[in-house]
């Protein structure tokens, strides 16, 4: 008996691990396996994350316009000539002046230079005065006449490297504007990524548990095939004996060779599924992924009052509408501010050249400003046109409430309804199971037709594919219903507990 137990043992693990050890075993897989998976390895997540990243390092970029811009600036130049200025018309003014005076020039009052005898006489006499005089203007006019009065400034051809800045004092309004966009910005790319995320879990959810479904529907063709096949047997022992005509015996043969084929397209239906579950998940390696958790249904749902509240507030379609007001508002800001001016300080400084004016200073610094004070009206239509823009905004944000609130109520009633349907579907199945025993039983002794076997067993498919198709509904309609709420996270907590029923064959 003990040795009857241990081969019955072994031959359940075989039968429930029948590839172990082999490289294409099947992918065991749960519903929260599945998130997580889709969440790290899905490329629309990942792209969208990095969108988020992207939007941060914006605001780390905007957050600089507040700082000083430094530079290091090289220019070589070459002019078509060269930059000088002509001096020969004050020299020819002031050489007639010059030459007059040191020729007929009368001067007296000279100070005496000989310290011997300045105390006695401090001036010299009038004669002496006037020569000392005359010969001093005669020498500098000498020196006039030589000197360089066409004055080089800048040669043609020269070349600096300089250092400078400019740092912005007042904008306006333009950089604070800048900084508050690229916040918000970054707010709204997190929730496309929210958004993203609610959209790819319906798809999951659509495809995992589709894969559920089709593996079920396997399971009920499977379970036709067998009592078909056995209505079969039954059919040809009949008519041996004589008890039926030749006709139930080739129904009962279409029907079998029916079931059969229907079997085949569900198990083909099944790899289609379950290629799409797996560029879901984005993972290749996953070559035969076999979901674990069952189809379900909620024995109730909270009031869709709550749940249409906690959309408005959580909903990432409206909470972008909402970010993109904000922009509206800054943008409209800025226009507004375009009346004011623009400050700057700025600096340079001269580290070396070759052949620049020494006339040139080594450095500068100074502050600028630019104020525009007219514009062609230009300024005052964007302002118009910010304030129609945010109009445009507030209407496209009361059309998607009110769209949000009609799209939840209709789902939360298909809910209800598939919840209503599971219940009726209960009573019916069991009416159908109890119908097709007795029709079964009935063509064993002779008072029912091959017809009416088939018509029973297929009355109990179709109502146990209908009611595993309603809770694949339900499960599918409760993941949008979710996504539209803003908490797709909700699904989880939804999918087990004491509200929760499971599948059952």
């Amino acid at each position: 008996m003990d040795l009857e137990r241990i081969l019955s043992g072994l031959l359940c693990i075989f039968l429930l691990f029948p590839s172990m050890g082999n490289s294409q075993s099947p992918h065991l897989l749960t519903i929260e396996d599945a998130l997580q998976m889709m969440s790290e390895n899905n490329p629309a997540l990942q792209r969208k994350r990095e969108e988020v990243k992207q939007r941060s390092y914006e605001i780390k970029s905007r957050r600089g316009l507040r700082y000083p811009t430094v530079s290091l600036n090289a220019q070589a130049v070459s002019m078509s000539d060269p930059l000088h200025l002509d001096l020969t018309p004050v020299r020819d003014a002031i050489t007639p002046l010059y030459n007059t005076l040191g020729n007929f020039g009368v001067f007296n009052g000279v100070p005496n230079p000989d310290p011997t005898t300045n105390q006695q006489v401090p001036t010299l006499p009038d004669a002496q005065s006037t020569a000392a005089v005359r010969q001093q203007l005669l020498a500098a006019e000498e020196e006039i006449k030589s000197a360089e009065w066409d004055k080089m400034i800048q040669e043609k051809n020269f070349a600096t490297v300089s250092a400078g800045f400019v740092w912005p004092i007042y904008a306006g309004g333009k950089i604070s504007g800048a900084n508050q966009a690229a916040n918000v910005n970054r707010d709204i790319s997190k929730e496309e990524l929210r958004q993203t995320e609610g959209i790819l879990l319906t798809e999951l959810v659509s495809r995992y548990y589709g894969l559920v479904l089709g593996q079920e529907i396997v399971k009920l063709r499977q379970k036709m095939v067998e009592n078909i096949d056995h209505h079969y047997h039954d059919a040809t022992k009949l008519f041996k004996n004589g008890m039926i005509a030749k006709v139930e015996l080739l129904h009962a043969k279409v029907a079998k060779n029916e079931a059969e084929r229907e079997l085949k397209e569900a198990e083909r239906n099944i790899e289609i599924i379950r290629s799409g579950l797996a560029a879901t998940l984005a993972e290749d390696s996953l070559q035969r992924v076999t979901p674990v958790s069952r189809l379900f249904i909620n024995k109730n749902i909270e009031d869709i009052a709550r749940w249409i509240e906690t959309a408005k507030s959580s909903n990432p379609q409206l909470k972008q509408i909402q970010g993109k007001m904000e922009l509206v508002d800054i943008k409209h800001q800025i226009e507004k501010n375009a009346y004011l001016p623009t400050v700057a300080a700025m600096g340079n400084y001269h580290l070396a050249d070759k052949n620049l004016s020494y006339y040139t200073p080594d450095w500068l610094v100074g502050v600028g400003l630019k104020w525009t004070l007219f514009e062609g009206m230009t300024r005052k239509n964007n302002i118009r046109a910010s304030a129609t823009i945010h109009h445009q905004v507030e209407y496209a944000e009361q059309k998607a409430k009110k769209d949000l609130t009609a799209y939840l109520t209709k789902l939360y009633h298909e809910l209800q309804m598939q919840m209503e349907q599971k219940t009726e579907l209960e009573t019916t199945l069991e009416l159908a199971s109890e119908y097709s025993a007795s029709t079964e039983k009935a063509f064993r002794e002779g008072l029912a037709t091959s017809t009416s076997v088939v018509e029973a067993h297929t009355k109990v498919m179709q109502v146990k594919v209908k009611r595993i198709k309603v809770m694949y509904d339900y499960d599918v309609a409760l993941a949008q219903f979710f996504q539209s709420t803003g908490t797709p996270e909700e699904f989880l907590n939804y999918s087990y507990g004491d509200n929760t029923i499971f599948e059952s064959l």
